[in-house]
């Protein structure tokens, strides 16, 4: 997410949070970084709870 920040910034796209995702496919982790502080997600999360993994990847995209 700081490489995405940094890769904004150079473009001129400094507005809200950077989010970010980590997976092995089965299993999701979330983050989000605004300014220097990022905020990690402690729960994981398994494909087998889709419907939740997708909120969270609306809710990431709304910018909410």
């Amino acid at each position: 997410t700081v490489a995405a920040r940094i890769f904004n910034e150079q473009r001129g796209h400094t507005q809200g949070p950077v989010y970010g995702v980590v997976t092995t496919g089965s299993n999701w982790k979330f983050l989000r970084l605004v300014g220097d502080e990022a905020t990690i997600d402690l729960a994981e999360y398994y494909l087998r709870e889709v419907d939740r993994v997708v909120g969270i990847l609306v809710h990431m995209l709304r910018g909410v």
